[in-house]
């Protein structure tokens, strides 16, 4: 590790102790100017490549076998490669300020290109799940000038929709692929090109990045089903760095399972790129990565192979393992603490994995929109249950209340819940559509969260949802929180997601969805029996319960809420539509956020047949319209 890196306070030897915000406040008595001097990431990746050239950088196992061959890289032929892909980038006409497209799962190739990218262009991590529709929309509106994604894959579609999403572009973007590590590349293959280029220099000349300097885009979870393309800043990623290695003191030795996808920002930075940063080992253990259910099964195998140090996971992925726990594995390698996030986790749960590893789960909190994480657990500290810890050194955090048009009205009590704001050198650079920055980004420099939550008089974070996932029963602010977490209790409940469904007296009437644990079977009855008798308010006890084999979740576990909501509205009017007598069809839009259309099609329909239907769906406050065919 360079001296640099090491002065400039990103990775110690030695870490002060983090137990409240006491230690956070005299941490912050030092000007994060004097921690951090440099704010390229680019050359931050740099510097962790060459600590230790010839230490393992990353090690790829085949679809969660644990005992099958195992493929090496090195750090310095890593950062050879990595260098040879911006070499590439800029001898195919591309800038620093063009936009080059990843569409990958995590592969080897990865990350080369992700450091490649860094160093040359204007990166753009695209959900690989999602269809050439979704494709091609992110790629029109960051107006790509290349495409580096997974080339044909068993198990994966990502090829034939990326050709698709390509052909729809105005100007189509080149394209190029990554290969799995156990697979042939093709003859597109990026690393193949980058080969005839030199890896121990670059080519071209380049700036050093400022602190507000765009370094990629990142798109939103996509739990609204709209994703916004956010500008992550140079300063951001930098400054996540050091403060994951703050809040999770980070060693030069520690060893990392590398299973979430790299297109969202906690993958991207914290679970991903921030290793590479510090000169961590990285192990791939499948290219479906959590997905894999054979790599799960050999989870704990896992770290008692690799000698892995720190895991993390989201609490879907945890919820599962605290199930299958380790029998003879040893897993004493762990540190006694790693961090969880995306959605809150249940105390049952978080109690159960903690007991089952060993260590203590540090709950976080955070968006995209803050380049990850703006809260934590202190790991020396209390880690209170049903909150997301505290501050992190240097953020800003505010609880308030806001009025008509955003204008904020006051800063919340103790234990009051208003709307989350962040704020400090986290914060991105806006929305790529800049229109969207409007009541999100503030002029004062806060996020606009979008969540609402409390703070404690010890300075923990409580989130009680989303602003839009609130449930509104006649007046009554009901938090899906308290369904979910009561039925998550339930042995027999894997996943569980409560929402609104539209009523023509209270408005909202609170339901839930359920996944179960495999194997398990109960009724629904059973469930609202236990829920009933769990959840404080008997307004929130829900309604009806549905189990489904799968919930709907976006890449890092978290319901889509749109999808469920859009699937209670529509059960509830094809119930009420029955009531006509001519034919008809109903389709439900999702208009952005949780904001639904109710669109029906009349066949054959009279007048008298539109005035019933307007009758029926003008007592729910949804919006509709009625088409005649």
């Amino acid at each position: 590790m360079s001296q640099h890196l090491l002065g400039a306070g990103v990775l110690k030897d030695h870490y002060e102790p983090l137990r409240n915000m006491a230690d956070i406040e005299a941490i912050e008595n030092i000007p994060l100017e004097q921690r951090i001097t440099r704010w390229d990431f680019a050359l931050n990746l740099l510097d962790g490549c060459r600590y230790d050239p010839n230490r393992v950088a990353l090690y790829a196992t085949h679809n969660g076998n644990v005992d099958g061959e195992v493929r090496t890289w090195t750090f310095g032929e890593l950062e050879h490669r990595a260098i040879q892909c911006a070499n590439l980038l800029r001898a195919r006409g591309l800038g620093s300020d063009d936009v080059v497209a990843v569409v990958s799962p995590t592969v080897p190739g990865l990350f080369a290109t992700m450091i490649g990218g860094l160093l040359a262009v204007r990166l753009f991590p695209i959900n690989w799940m999602l269809d050439a529709n979704g494709l091609a929309d992110l790629m029109q509106r960051a107006e790509v000038k290349m495409v580096i994604a997974l080339g044909p894959t068993p198990g994966f579609s990502i090829w034939e929709n990326v050709r698709l999403a390509v052909s729809k572009q105005p100007n189509p973007p080149q394209v190029l692929t990554l290969h799995e590590a156990f697979s042939k590349p093709s003859q597109d293959d990026l690393l193949a090109a980058a080969s005839e280029h030199p890896g121990d220099r670059l080519t071209f000349e380049r700036q050093t990045a400022q602190r507000d300097s765009v370094a990629c885009y990142v798109h939103s979870g996509g739990t609204t089903g709209h994703p916004k393309i956010v500008k992550i800043l140079h300063a951001g990623m930098v400054f996540r760095h050091w403060a994951a290695n703050n809040g999770l003191a980070f060693t030069r030795d520690d060893v990392v399972l590398s299973d979430t996808p790299l297109f969202h920002i906690g993958g991207l930075l914290v679970r991903g790129l921030v290793n590479t940063a510090n000169g961590n080992t990285a192990v791939i253990p499948s290219i479906f990565g959590a997905r894999d259910k054979t790599y799960i099964a050999n989870y704990w195998r896992y770290i008692e192979r690799f000698s892995i140090t720190q895991v993390s996971g989201v609490p879907t992925t945890l919820s599962v393992l605290a199930k299958n726990p380790p029998t003879t594995e040893n897993i004493s390698s762990l540190r006694p603490y790693f961090a969880t996030g995306s959605t809150a986790m249940a105390p049952a749960v978080q109690d159960r994995v903690a007991e089952v590893t060993g260590a203590q789960v540090l709950q976080s909190y955070g968006m995209t929109e803050n380049t990850s994480h703006c809260t934590l657990d202190p790991r020396d500290g209390e880690v209170r249950r049903r909150c997301s810890g505290i501050r992190i050194p240097y953020v800003k955090l505010r609880i308030v209340k806001m009025g008509e048009g955003g204008t904020i009205l006051r800063d919340c009590a103790i234990d009051e819940i208003g709307m989350v704001l962040v704020g400090g050198p986290g914060v991105a650079g806006g929305y790529l559509d800049s229109s969207q920055d409007k009541g999100a980004f503030l002029p004062n420099g806060f996020f606009v969260s979008g969540d609402l939550g409390s703070m404690d008089a010890d300075g923990y974070l409580r989130i009680s949802g989303r602003e839009k996932d609130l449930i509104i029963r006649g007046g009554h602010n009901i938090e899906p929180g308290l369904i979910e977490e009561a039925l998550l209790q339930s042995p027999y409940v894997a996943l569980a997601a409560a929402v609104g469904k539209p009523d023509a007296h209270a408005g909202e009437l609170p339901i839930a969805y359920v996944e179960l644990h495999p194997g398990m079977h109960v009724s629904t009855e059973e469930l609202l029996s236990f829920a009933s008798e769990r959840i404080p308010e008997r307004p929130a006890v829900p309604k009806e319960i549905f189990i489904l084999d799968k919930l709907p979740l976006t890449s890092v576990g978290k319901p889509m809420k749109h999808v469920l909501q859009m699937d209670a509205a529509k059960r509830v009017f094809e119930s009420e539509l029955q009531k006509l007598k001519c034919a008809w069809t109903i389709d439900m839009v999702n208009t952005g956020g949780s904001g639904l259309l109710t669109k029906l099609h009349l066949r054959e329909a009279s007048q008298e047949d539109r005035q019933a239907a307007e009758q029926i769906l003008s007592t729910f406050s949804v919006p509709y319209e009625i088409a005649m065919h």
